[in-house]
């Protein structure tokens, strides 16, 4: 592009203007247009790799200290440092060159090259996980700034490493705070490009820590109308990422990750490395929002060696905890504690472990339910689905009842995942359900546009759907993570609590306690809703009579009764709750009130099926009998 076209003319006129410096022997000529040189790649942000004879012409003039001044010894070791970092992504290269720059800058008691060398430094730091050295750094640093000879545009680039330390360190608004106030700058706006873009992005990666949608928006707006026009492949890569990240904070994950493959697909233009790792990890976590876990899981298994192996073990420490995440919704917690230890591992003992793009929330979610036995982790649930005793939807404040539902093809839909389990459900399948006499095509087309209507169900005009429907490899499912069904809680909890070698009383009870009506009751359209109902009331039945069996006091044998009441209510001629309710009377020092559970038995046996009492009722009424 024109801009690319630009900067190889002046890199190639810089390259003859050098030869003619050494050839006069002077140096510190050459080292300022090395400095050129690396500037014109850099600005022209396409292809990195033309960095790379301009760092052999660095290591030639620092070859003989008495070469260069150590002024133009700190200049262009400043200059070989962002090569490496924006090139290779060579941290632990960059953090010596660093070194280096500090000692010639200080030789030269440049006030600016301290800061810059300060701000450079603390990104080394940031992606190695070593925050305490930042936090130093940046504090020594921060006094530099009071001196007449600080530049002004190295004192920018302070406070955005500033801004960015405190916003991975957990403390957002204050890293918003000095970001918002130096773009507020009147000078900010004639910044250089770079300098613009970085700030930008580093305000946005704090705001998004803040969760404040309008100011997410507003600079995410002002990101992509600043750097797109640019034709600047590294910017637009910047751009992407940052767009993106702006995209996750907003729950438009979609949108993330389509900004993320675009920054991907930009950063391999401009041949960098940091622009092809970071939008990888923003990649991984478009997809797990998705619900596109085990795509997921294989980017960030691919990636987090080669984030550690380049000293990026922030990255890969989030990358490791996004897995957790993955592996705790499906409640496989052995796996999920392997990946948050090695998430633990990539940082240094004592050093905080940040997680990238996510409110803290989330982080403090996640060690709650690993290191504290919770069950779960939501990053944002959107849509509350209630099924017992009647079909509710609560979408944000708003409650969609089922006869107040105009479409009555989308609410089948919906009524059919939730009978099906919610997870992978086949087209095929779905369409066979609702259309048994369509052809396929047809009932396929048809099905397509009642998920576009599902997923706009209880938005106002121009909102964005959310993702709480997933189509997938010809699969439907419900977002667990996004979508809370009553049905799915109440399996979940008796799978959990009716173990074959323990019954977790207490969480029976809490179990039970959702069933508070019949599934999707005085529904009768569908065989299968009709049927899926007789399971749920089995379901409940079979879970009483383990909630009375299992009673640890005399104080929970007078809860099981309402519970037992409840299951007479679904199956009157079953014997079983009978018998449960005469114990629970004896044990309690009720006998005459065993005897009229008796009574009712032998009536409602009578009445329904013409049978009397079996042998264990009729020797608990002579049981009770004989007591009263």
């Amino acid at each position: 592009h024109p801009y690319a076209r630009l900067s190889v003319k002046t890199v190639g006129y810089l390259a003859l203007t050098y030869d003619q410096a050494l050839e006069e022997s002077d140096w510190e000529v050459a080292c300022a247009i090395v400095g050129a040189g690396i500037g014109a790649v850099w600005d022209s942000g396409y292809d990195f790799r033309r960095f790379a004879p301009w760092l052999e012409r660095i290591d030639f003039l620092l070859g003989d200290a008495t070469r260069a001044s150590p002024l133009a010894r700190a200049s262009v070791l400043g200059f070989m440092a962002n090569a490496q970092m924006n090139g290779n992504g060579d941290l632990d290269a960059t953090r010596k060159t660093c070194q280096q720059q500090l000692l010639a800058a200080e030789e030269a008691r440049s006030t600016s090259l301290r800061i810059f060398h300060a701000a450079m430094q603390t990104y080394c730091h940031l992606w190695n996980g070593h925050l305490a050295h930042a936090e130093v750094l940046l504090k020594d640093a921060g006094y530099l700034c009071a001196h007449d000879d600080a530049a002004i545009i190295a004192q920018v680039f302070l406070h955005s490493s500033y801004g960015l330390f405190h916003a991975i360190n957990g403390e957002a608004e204050a890293g918003r705070k000095i970001l918002e106030d130096t773009v507020a700058q009147p000078f900010f706006e004639h910044m250089p490009p770079s300098v613009w873009l970085l700030v930008h992005a580093n305000l946005l990666f704090a705001i998004a820590n803040c969760e404040d949608r309008e100011a997410l928006e507003t600079i995410a707006e002002k990101i992509q109308r600043h750097a797109v026009p640019q034709q600047n492949a590294f910017h637009h890569s910047y751009a992407h990422f940052s767009l993106g990240v702006a995209a996750l904070g907003l729950g438009e994950a979609h949108k993330a990750l389509a900004h993320a493959e675009q920054a991907i697909d930009r950063g391999i233009a401009a041949h960098s490395a940091v622009t092809r790792r970071m939008p990888v990890l923003l990649k991984g976590q478009a997809l797990s929002d998705l619900g596109r876990d085990e795509e997921a899981l294989a980017l960030f298994d691919e990636w987090i060696d080669r984030w550690e192996e380049a000293g990026y073990n922030t990255v890969a420490a989030t990358a490791a905890q996004e897995a957790a995440i993955i592996c705790l919704r499906q409640e496989h917690r052995n796996q999920a504690a392997q990946w948050y230890e090695r998430a633990q591992a990539a940082i240094p003992a004592g050093e905080k472990m940040p997680l990238f793009h996510r409110p803290p929330r989330v982080g403090a979610q996640l060690r709650t339910a690993l290191l504290e036995d919770a069950e779960t982790i939501q990053i944002q649930p959107v849509v509350r689905i209630h099924c017992f005793g009647g079909l509710r939807i609560e979408i944000g404040d708003k409650t969609i009842y089922d006869r107040k539902w105009r479409g009555g093809r989308s609410k089948n839909l919906l009524k059919a995942l939730i009978v099906h389990g919610g997870k992978k459900i086949p087209m095929s399948q779905l369409a066979d359900l609702l259309w048994p006499d369509a052809e396929g095509d047809q009932a396929y087309r048809n099905l397509k546009v009642l998920i576009w209507r599902l997923r706009r169900l209880g938005l106002d005009d121009g909102d964005e759907p959310m993702a709480w429907l997933q189509l997938q490899h010809g699969h439907l499912s419900l977002m667990e993570k996004y979508c809370e069904v009553d049905v799915f809680e109440f399996q979940s909890g008796l799978r959990h609590s009716l173990r074959p070698d323990h019954i977790d009383w207490s969480e029976l009870k809490s179990t039970l306690d959702i069933y508070n009506g019949d599934f999707l009751a005085g529904d009768a359209s569908e065989t299968w809703i009709i049927e899926h109902r007789e399971r749920l009331r089995r379901r409940y039945l079979e879970g009483a009579l383990a909630l009375a069996a299992s009673v640890p006091d005399s104080a929970a044998r007078i809860d099981s009764e309402a519970y037992l009441q409840q299951a007479l209510d679904i199956d009157p001629l079953d014997e079983r709750i009978y018998e449960q309710l005469m114990q629970l009377h004896l044990q309690s020092g009720h006998p005459a009130r065993a005897l009229e559970t008796y009574h009712a038995a032998q009536s409602a046996l009578k009445q329904g099926l013409d049978i009397q009492p079996g042998p264990a009722l009729v020797e608990l009424a002579r049981r009770a009998a004989g007591d009263a």
